[in-house]
């Protein structure tokens, strides 16, 4: 019944570089892979030319390249790895064994710029990758099948933390370690539901709606509900979430909860977020070179009038995620204790 954390409410036209007069186009077979392409291969494209802001141009003596695929910008630059996504708008046999790649830069690192001699390539999306390194920049937003959970923004900062604003992609699933399962009815919207709280007739909802999406910037919103059958009496909050990138490997999560209904004593349970008490919570997530998370930020509890915060490890693999959390509900109170005081908490949860 403690385990309350119900989360879930709320390019460009290319410029084409022409043939020269001597070149054989040979436009190769009309072909429609997904727009990223899950799979490692040896083939390589060698960036020649800087068209434009958005356009560049690689040649390869490769064949397995598709217009509409997403590929990746491998850096010449020692110790670096990828730098950019790239989507191929078209791909040219030049009549001498080699292929001309015109493509459109549709995401880079700020810290890195595309040069000529950098080289295109697709890689494994399924599982972690030395050359692809964590960043803001290069987090996979869109949804995509079979992409590792490393490289996807946060659903959840962990049950003590609570949810961040992203929202699972269409049928996606998040299940925790204590039954909370999550799925993503469409890719705006992620209903969640603590299943053990049903055995005890502690019914319980939450739905996060997607109301805004930049490149740098979500926004969602939505009401958890849930009963309390010692007391006979259901709580409702309406929640607030706002997610802002803050640098290259920086993102802020703001998260506000207003109690519309609450029970008596839910103020010994502000360990758990949006049950039954109002709080105001700000923190930052630090996004390390293997793609692990480090999260840390203070709380308010209105009910309380207390200030706590948190701080958490959190390791990703393809699709476990596992952190240790810790916590305080006050940061002047120097005890362990869930209701005033300090707490450890142990995360794990799966995201298919």
């Amino acid at each position: 019944m403690k385990f309350w954390v119900l989360f879930i409410l709320l390019l460009p036209q290319a410029l084409w570089a022409n043939a020269t007069d001597d070149e054989v186009v040979i436009p190769l077979e009309d072909k429609n892979p997904p727009p990223l392409v899950i799979k490692d291969s040896k083939s390589r494209a060698r960036i020649e030319a800087i068209v434009d802001s958005k356009t560049i141009r690689a040649v390869s003596y490769n064949s397995d390249w598709f217009p509409g695929e997403v590929i990746f910008v491998d850096s010449q630059s020692k110790n670096v790895g990828i730098i950019a996504f790239v989507e191929v708008k078209d791909v040219l046999g030049r009549g001498d064994g080699s292929y001309e790649l015109r493509c459109e830069l549709l995401r880079q690192s700020r810290a890195e710029m595309i040069q000529v001699g950098d080289q295109l390539m697709h890689i494994d999306m399924t599982t972690d990758n030395a050359r692809y390194k964590g960043s803001t920049d290069l987090m996979i937003r869109r949804r995509s099948p079979l992409v590792s959970a490393k490289y996807k923004p946060l659903i959840t900062q962990g049950l003590s933390v609570g949810d961040t604003a992203e929202t699972l992609w269409e049928n996606e699933y998040l299940i925790t370690w204590y039954g909370q399962l999550d799925y993503g009815w469409k890719d705006w919207l992620t209903v969640q539901a603590v299943l053990p709280g049903y055995l005890l007739g502690a019914y319980n909802a939450t739905a996060k709606f997607r109301a805004y999406q930049s490149n740098s910037t979500v926004i969602s919103v939505g009401p958890t509900f849930a009963r309390i059958p010692s007391q006979d009496k259901s709580t409702l909050n309406l929640n607030f979430y706002w997610d802002s990138i803050s640098s290259e490997s920086t993102l802020s999560h703001t998260f506000a909860t207003l109690a519309l209904f609450s029970f008596e004593n839910a103020e010994d349970a502000t360990a758990i977020k949006s049950l039954g008490t109002s709080s105001f919570q700000t923190g930052y997530e630090f996004i390390l070179g293997n793609w692990d998370r480090v999260l840390l930020g203070p709380t308010y509890n209105f009910e309380k009038k207390a200030i706590g915060g948190y701080l958490t490890y959190l390791k990703i693999w393809d699709h476990f995620h596992g952190g240790l959390s810790v916590n305080s509900t006050n940061i002047s109170s120097f005890k362990l204790s869930p209701v005033d005081g300090y707490y450890f908490t142990v995360d794990a949860y799966w995201r298919f």
